[in-house]
């Protein structure tokens, strides 16, 4: 009885100690901070074209519901773009994976002509959607080994007005971190067993 009272007396400052050296959480608690989606106006960007572009949060309605608008292009009676550098040149790899891209037309303006919103990944064409008054469209990307994105709307009409096409979603997300296994290769299975793969850490995300 004494033996196991003792044995006892030790274990405890053990298990008391523990959580605060190893704290539960903590490497995935950073992970969830750097995976964070980042607003692709955080991004050095500017504007083209004749029409209007312009960072502005607005509430707006599309097909009867409310979306809240980051930024909007109004192509006007021609065009209207957006260009964003997102890969610094300090930083060569590129942390984003991912450009989801949420906008549409307000329910008001049943009147104009609808505008077609083309994306350009380093100058390419690529996703190609067309809206029309009271509709919207998700749009996402992968903008993996990207430097920069262009957001371009065109009136369908070469007489008529086009009126503004409202982003309400415009985030980049970034890359998931993979496991990376650093160890020499070993053919003893119980010995893989004992060293687990290393998780690569993502480079910090720019600052702005």
């Amino acid at each position: 009885m004494q033996k196991k009272k003792l044995i006892s007396s030790v274990l405890l400052p053990i298990a008391v100690i523990l959580p605060a050296v190893f704290p539960s959480g903590e490497v995935t608690a950073q992970q969830q901070k750097r995976l964070r989606p980042t607003s692709l106006l955080k991004a050095k960007c500017v504007k083209s074209g004749i029409g209007s572009a312009r960072k502005q949060k607005l509430d707006v309605s599309i097909g009867k519901a409310v979306y809240n608008s980051k930024f909007y292009l109004g192509p006007g009676y021609r065009s209207a773009a957006l260009t964003c550098k997102i890969k610094p040149d300090n930083r060569p790899q590129n942390v984003f994976q991912t450009l989801d891209l949420g906008f549409g037309m307000r329910d008001n303006n049943v009147n104009s002509p609808s505008v077609r919103v083309q994306l350009f990944l380093d100058g390419k064409p690529t996703e190609t959607v067309t809206v029309g008054p009271t509709q919207v469209a998700n749009v996402s990307v992968d903008v993996n080994n990207v430097s920069n994105v262009a957001i371009e709307a065109t009136c369908s009409s070469s007489t008529q007005y086009c009126s503004r096409v409202y982003f309400y979603d415009a985030n980049l997300q970034r890359s998931n971190p993979t496991p990376v296994d650093n160890s020499p290769v070993n053919n003893n299975p119980q010995q893989e067993q004992n060293n687990p793969q290393q998780e690569e850490i993502l480079p910090p995300p720019p600052t702005n």
